[in-house]
């Protein structure tokens, strides 16, 4: 019997074989509630990779607790603990999941391109770019590389919702597709490895990141932006000492970013913003690294 524990560990990491599982929820018609079990998401994104003859992987599923008073990420149900034991697979209900899986089409050494799939009570997010192995990096280049269900490419607003059918669209779209918008990806990479990093971009950089945390989180009218920010405070100030401790000439504008992005993944943040953090990183890192050219 495998056993879950929330209390000690905020964040599990599980297998689809594990999500199958657990608990289903589902609205009085019996429907899932969503639209669609997590499982079934990550299953369905896998097939239509694997439909355009890519070769998709799981990499890993996280499932997170948080602190959603009315629907919590995660809920231990007493009455199947009863059935299955204590702290058993089967008696929770995770609303608070995130898979990575790998698109093995054009793996190197030092990279492959990953799928992030999140899955949460806002809505399902699906991004794609490159995943940096080492640092276990994975970074959204892109807004064209994100869909949501509540909110399109980017995290831009809008009023409808997309639906699942429409999001999975995008997704075969991404699909269709790969080898031209993978050149476009591996284009701006290259051009970030290309862009050295200099001490003045450091600071630059990190001032632009204070600037864009205070106009989303700022009271002000006139200052107010909504867009998601790169980095929380916390955030910027880990990366930052990072950079700063260990700062070297030879570093590029890839270096850098990928610095910035180690704060951004599914087990030491909350789940529903890591896509869009990371949509807001690469953008401010590419617009100053092409404002030096």
């Amino acid at each position: 019997m495998k056993q879950l524990d929330f209390k000690t560990e905020k964040v599990q990491t599980l297998t689809i074989d594990d999500l199958r599982q657990t608990y289903k929820e589902n609205l009085v018609t019996g429907q899932p509630v969503g639209g669609i079990y997590h499982y079934e998401l990550i299953a369905q994104v896998m097939e239509i990779f694997e439909n355009a003859g890519l070769k998709p992987a799981i990499q890993e599923i996280f499932a997170a607790d948080n602190r959603d008073s009315k629907r919590p990420g995660v809920t231990l149900l007493p009455q199947l603990e009863e059935k299955y034991g204590e702290r058993a697979l089967e008696a929770h209900l995770l609303r608070r999941v995130y898979a990575n899986i790998e698109v093995r089409a054009d793996e190197s050494e030092d990279m492959v391109t990953c799928l992030a799939v999140a899955y949460h009570q806002k809505g399902i997010q699906v991004g794609i770019g490159p995943m940096v192995r080492v640092c276990h990096n994975q970074t959204i280049l892109s807004a064209r590389d994100v869909v949501s269900t509540y909110s399109w490419q980017g995290f831009r607003q809008r009023r409808e919702e997309l639906t699942i059918e429409a999001l999975m669209s995008c997704v075969k779209d991404w699909a269709r597709i790969y080898g031209d918008q993978q050149q476009g990806r591996m284009s701006t990479v290259e051009h970030l490895k290309s862009q050295a990093f200099t001490r003045d971009d450091l600071y630059k950089t990190i001032g632009v990141l204070v600037e864009k945390r205070i106009r989303h989180d700022t009271g002000n009218k006139e200052l107010h932006n909504s867009a998601p920010y790169p980095l929380n405070s916390s955030q910027i100030n880990e990366t930052a000492e990072t950079l700063i401790s260990n700062y070297s000439s030879e570093f590029s504008f890839w270096d850098a970013l990928n610095c910035f992005n180690t704060v951004l993944k599914p087990d030491r943040m909350d789940i529903p913003q890591v896509l869009p953090q990371s949509v807001a990183l690469a953008e401010t890192l590419l617009q100053i690294a092409y404002f030096q050219q």
